[in-house]
């Protein structure tokens, strides 16, 4: 019986108009909420060993989340949330919850989760860039080592995080064992692990922000930490911001570098905007000629409230011993290269939140 009123609950919700986010299951709000962004990008791997570069329709980072807060006797609440990942443009499918996706508890302005959640150093830089799952966003190069793409802006399993959030602050510390999941099922491995933790901070128009992570055993880096600072600030129509990234791995040099980056935002009319962005990566530690840069322009348009198109272009260049890619991780669609190669990518978009 209980099966069914969840079913029919989730199949009621499923069938609402996305003008509506909430329906009642057992007197309480079941938040339903979703974003589709699919794209059509004409992509140059600049790879002498490819001859099919071009049209590409992408699905990037659609989902469709589920959420709710269920009050408890003591003013605490119960917190919980689900979200998945849709494809829109090859049909394929993952395992269920594989965004964000926890249970825990809640008082007041405290908060304590568990399950699946980005890191704050990935937050960070998520919450800075102004062109989300397009070709121009920043997963090409921030987080990115040179020869291995797209690997420290992670999702990490078996979460416990607590987070404090006001109207002007926002903290999170996060520690997580067997971040990958390799050992699903059994006793998570506490050999591999990760902590991080990051502040947020807004004052009218500055937000301030910073993280840090310490790795123990990450797939790819080994033992190593992470740093990000980043900052925007919005004067008049247009907005400004810069961001600072710093990996220190213990053993890996491929990984040892730092990034810069800026971006502009200009609203020219009341529903239009350009948008700008440049990042560079030095070269890694013991290395020569490791390092790339990457110029991201967009015309960005509403259509309302909840809907947005756009033209966007993402472009990298790369040094002689390097191949970070021109579109890597959120957009679904990634443009690979090769060693000194200058990938790019311009793109036709759709982005519809409910």
């Amino acid at each position: 019986m209980k099966k069914s009123l969840i079913t029919l609950a989730v199949s009621a919700a499923l069938a609402t108009p996305f003008s509506v986010s909430a329906v009642e299951v057992a007197g309480e709000k079941l938040n339903v909420y979703g974003k589709l962004h699919v794209s059509i990008d004409n992509s140059n791997q600049d790879d002498p060993a490819v001859n099919n570069d071009g049209l590409s329709i992408s699905s990037n980072s659609s989902r469709l989340g589920f959420k709710g807060k269920i009050p408890l006797d003591n003013d605490m609440k119960v917190i919980w949330q689900a979200e998945q990942e849709v494809r829109w443009d090859d049909g394929s499918k993952g395992n269920f919850a594989n965004r964000n996706s926890y249970v825990g508890l809640a008082s007041g302005a405290h908060s304590f989760r568990v399950g699946v959640y980005d890191t704050p150093f990935k937050v960070v830089a998520s919450k800075w860039g102004v062109f989300g799952d397009s070709v121009g966003e920043r997963r090409a190069m921030l987080g990115a080592s040179y020869s291995d793409g797209n690997k420290l802006n992670t999702r990490p399993n078996n979460v416990m995080m607590y987070q404090f959030k006001n109207d002007s602050l926002k903290f999170q510390a996060m520690y997580a064992v067997d971040p990958d999941g390799t050992n699903a099922g059994t006793v998570d491995d506490n050999d591999s692990s990760v902590f991080s933790t990051g502040l947020w901070w807004k004052r009218d128009n500055l937000k301030l922000s910073a993280a840090y992570s310490d790795w123990q055993q990450h797939a790819e880096m080994g033992d190593g930490t992470t740093l990000r600072v980043a900052a925007t600030v919005g004067l008049g129509s247009h907005q400004l911001g810069a961001i600072f990234e710093d990996i220190t791995p213990d053993v890996t040099n491929q990984w040892d570098r730092s990034a810069y980056g800026v971006n502009w935002k200009w609203k020219f009319a009341s529903k239009t905007d350009i948008r700008a962005q440049y990042i560079v990566v030095d070269s890694a530690k013991n290395t020569v000629d490791t390092g790339a840069t990457k110029m991201s322009l967009g015309l960005f348009h509403k259509l309302d409230k909840s809907a947005e198109v756009y033209l966007a272009y993402g472009a990298t260049d790369n040094e002689a011993n390097a191949k970070f890619q021109a579109v890597d991780g959120g957009h679904g669609d990634e443009v690979k290269t090769v060693n000194g190669g200058s990938p790019s990518s311009i793109s036709a978009g759709l982005v519809y939140k409910f």
